[in-house]
């Protein structure tokens, strides 16, 4: 018995270092800063993933952590602006990229929505790598007025909606 413990454990690990994971998940907290009248967003999923789903999207295979950040950039961005879209107050708003960072097996995506005098409703659309991988479950946290809300979205679900 300790053979087949010692085996499983062994193909476990082996499995984990390879750099595949037997989940498919993104984070998106979105944070309305009243006093800079300004929606913060921070996306977050595994980089090797980000890098197939931009690849399916733009025919072209990247390497998030090479020094082509301006390349990166462009392709993350136009990727996100087309899968993750905010309405406040039944508006849509341009998500302006601020950037992007690894830490350790994940990707840090920033964007930035300024001069929001109050928000009324919030819509958020994400079908953020369900092409890549039906099974994906997309994350939100929402902080408005220090209320946090949460949602889980899997495909073919794709928008929330908050009123305040």
């Amino acid at each position: 018995m300790k053979i087949v413990k010692l085996v499983f454990a062994l193909a476990f690990i082996s499995l984990l270092m390879a750099g595949r994971h037997p989940f498919y998940v993104s984070t998106t907290e979105i944070e309305y800063i009243a006093k800079s009248k300004e929606v913060g967003i921070a996306f977050k999923t595994f980089p090797d993933d980000l890098e197939e789903t931009i690849r399916i999207f733009a025919g072209k295979k990247i390497d998030l952590s090479s020094k082509n950040k301006s390349e990166n950039n462009q392709l993350i961005s136009a990727y996100l602006q087309k899968h993750l879209s905010i309405e406040i107050n039944r508006s849509k708003k341009e998500l302006n990229f601020l950037g992007y960072e690894i830490d350790k097996e994940a990707i840090w995506i920033y964007f930035n929505i300024q001069k929001i005098n109050s928000i009324k409703e919030m819509k958020i659309t994400s079908d953020v790598m369900y092409e890549y991988k039906p099974e994906q479950t997309n994350i939100i946290h929402v902080n408005l007025k220090g209320n946090t809300s949460s949602f889980k979205l899997n495909s073919p679900n794709k928008e929330v909606l908050i009123s305040n």
